[in-house]
């Protein structure tokens, strides 16, 4: 079968299993530069690929400066692309058996204060659409910790304004009702003033009216903060995300309710979150407490 061919059987089974269409677009891109590089070693049936070939694929990724996270995930398609097409014996042998898994370099974020998270809302340039839509965009990622891809898919039906509610599509398909406050659901009015009614379902659109992409998302954050003095952080929606998350504990939210908005399966990550924000505690509180400023007592 030809390497084209197979992807194709791959996703048409990814669209069967009613997995979300951020997923398939993910398989599909991966899937087309692997595509890419066996294409230039003149390799165009799926039977001829060995795990030399992943193996050079993940190390061009590498030195291409992708994170390894990020190469980590593509090792996790690969493994279920090639597990899939050896199940339905499109191949004799599953190449990812051999194909040892990558290392992952696990970074702590550096979430903003709120000083900073202040400073960054004032920049998108509220007097035209494409500002209000950024800051209300930033605003609904920073107040309710949605992942990028929840944010921007969120549907317009879904924003329950009399309750302070959106309803997202979160991993595994699942759906889940996040709070917001009300200065988030200001903001959110004021984009759809001059959104006004569309034909699209998703409520955060593109100049041109389509839905927007996360890459556009990331560089217009990066654009924000490089308008900021904010330095030390990177300015990126999975920090905003972040960001939610250790306020939220530092300000006295429970774990539990926390998993429930983030979307967690998990307590696992929202852990790390509580471990995070007490350490921040304690910093301050070794800068501050009163007992370190008592003098010694006096013979």
């Amino acid at each position: 079968m030809k390497i084209s061919e197979a992807q194709q059987v791959f996703l048409s089974r990814c669209y069967s299993q009613n997995l979300s269409e951020l997923t398939i677009d993910w398989y599909a891109r991966k899937l087309k530069l692997l595509g890419v590089v066996l294409a230039q070693k003149s390799i165009t049936e799926i039977e001829s690929v060995s795990a030399i070939h992943i193996r050079e694929y993940l190390a061009i990724l590498r030195q291409n400066r992708q994170s390894t996270e990020t190469i980590f995930r593509t090792w996790g398609a690969l493994k279920c692309y090639f597990r899939f097409l050896h199940q339905e014996k499109v191949i004799k042998k599953n190449i990812m058996d051999r194909v040892e898994k990558p290392r992952r370099e696990r970074h702590i974020i550096q979430p903003l204060n709120m000083a900073q998270v202040h400073d960054l809302l004032r920049r998108p340039d509220t007097k035209i659409s494409r500002g209000l839509r950024d800051r209300a965009l930033m605003l609904l990622m920073v107040d309710s910790g949605l992942r990028l891809s929840e944010a921007i898919s969120l549907k317009t039906e879904k924003i329950y304004w009399s309750d302070g509610l959106v309803t997202v599509m979160g991993k595994g398909r699942k759906e889940r009702a996040v709070p917001i406050s009300e200065t988030t659901k200001a903001a959110l009015a004021a984009y759809a003033k001059v959104r006004g009614e569309r034909d699209a379902p998703y409520f955060f659109l593109s100049r041109r009216g389509y839905a927007m992409k996360n890459r556009y998302v990331q560089v217009a954050l990066r654009q924000y903060g490089k308008m900021t003095d904010i330095t030390g952080v990177r300015i990126s929606p999975h920090t905003l995300r972040h960001t939610f998350a250790i306020q939220y504990i530092k300000n006295g939210g429970d774990a539990f309710s926390l998993q429930s908005i983030l979307g967690h399966s998990t307590l696992d990550m929202v852990r790390n979150y509580v471990n995070l924000a007490q350490q921040d505690v304690t910093i301050q509180h070794r800068k501050f407490s009163p007992v370190d400023f008592v003098p010694p007592p006096t013979a």
